[in-house]
Order: C-alpha cells, then sequence, then structure tokens
C-alpha cells in the first residue's frame, strides 16, 4: 500500500490532492499497523478488557456496508468507554461513510457538538 493510492475513494480532485498531500505527510505503516492491531484476522481472540478506557464521551459513525470493519465488530465497544457513547449507523454506506452519506454524517456531527 502507497501514500498516493490511498485517497483514490475521494471524489473531488482539490480534495483528493489535499488528502494524498497529506498521506505523504503521514506514516501509512502507523496506519496499518494499527489497523493490524485493532482488527486483526480470523481466528479472533476477543480482548481481555485490561487496556485503558476512553475517558471522554464518543460519538461513533459506521457505515453498515464496510468491507473493512464489519458490524460486528461494533459488538461491545461501550465497555472502553467510561462517558456516554453515541452510535449512528448508516445502512446505505461504505467504509468511506463521510463519503457515502456527507449531509447525514455532517448533520449528526453537529447536532452530537451541539448537545
Amino acid at each position: 500500500m502507497k501514500a498516493e493510492s490511498l485517497p483514490d475513494w475521494v471524489k473531488d480532485p482539490a480534495a483528493k490532492d489535499a488528502y494524498r498531500q497529506a498521506m505523504y505527510r503521514s506514516s501509512v505503516d502507523g496506519m496499518l499497523n494499527y489497523c493490524k492491531a485493532n482488527y486483526p484476522r480470523e481466528p479472533y481472540v476477543a480482548p481481555t478488557g485490561d487496556g485503558p478506557k476512553v475517558k471522554c464521551t464518543v460519538l461513533m459513525i459506521h457505515g453498515l456496508k464496510d468491507n473493512y470493519f464489519l458490524a460486528d465488530g461494533l459488538n461491545d465497544n461501550w465497555k472502553w468507554i467510561e462517558k456516554d457513547l453515541t452510535l449512528v449507523t448508516v445502512p446505505e454506506a461504505d467504509h468511506i461513510v463521510q463519503q457515502d452519506a456527507a449531509d447525514f454524517v455532517t448533520k449528526n456531527i453537529a447536532r452530537w457538538l451541539d448537545r
């Protein structure tokens, strides 16, 4: 995986260039290692719950057609958070939920921040 191919999902040419420049300043290895550590391959082993918990309120928005982070992975996320969790699922969205349902995602983020 290369930094220049990561923003291929972006449709707007100007935005795609901005994403590509950001990817060059980022660590692709770091991003992949994060995913490998947090989304392991089969056989899956449930985490023990011994790690630190998130100490702030959380808004999680998930596309239910995501082929990388499956909907089953949403189970028990609240066990890792000390405050409240707001979970919003988007049935028709894939992995790039903010592009697949931009208005819906923006409205939910704004509503969540306003409360």
